[in-house]
């Protein structure tokens, strides 16, 4: 094998234009294709991100699939860089305004329910997407708050 060096997956956002294009169909036609892992579509912006194998799929069989469902390509990404660095500051920031407010309910009942919970949610969020270590949350929640969202 030859050409083992390489990631096998690559993921890019493919931006496009369209304006009757087949949002469904390009779809199932793009997770038909060999190679393809994944696909998902931005409904907000009409986007779509492909993870796929370029050894067995080609930048221009993409590009045909969506043509042939009505979708022109305007450019496209590697997918997650910039979308990644948007939801880790917006988790950092949640934390932050999580954390403050809480300190200024002076360690209430409420106050430590609330960071139970929301340290307990950003824990799974941060680690399931790989956005946020544990010693950064360590760092950025006060440890009563987690040892309880840990216990409770």
């Amino acid at each position: 094998m030859a050409d083992e060096a390489g990631p096998k997956y690559v993921e890019r956002q493919l931006v496009t234009r369209s304006d009757e294009g087949d949002c469904k169909a390009a779809m199932r036609m793009l997770e038909g294709l060999p190679g393809i892992r994944r696909v998902c579509i931005d409904p907000r912006n009409g986007n779509f991100s492909v993870v796929f194998d370029p050894r067995r799929i080609t930048d221009d069989e993409l590009l045909a699939a969506l043509h042939q469902h009505g979708f022109e390509l305007v450019g496209w990404q590697p997918a997650g860089v910039r979308g990644r660095s948007r939801q880790r500051e917006w988790l950092l920031s949640q934390i932050g305004e999580l954390v403050a407010h809480a300190e200024e309910l002076n360690r209430g009942d409420y106050a430590e329910g609330m960071m139970k919970g929301a340290a307990d949610a950003y824990l799974r969020t941060g680690r399931a997407f790989g956005l946020i270590v544990d010693e950064e949350i360590r760092e950025l929640i006060p440890a009563r708050f987690l040892e309880r969202a840990r216990t409770g």
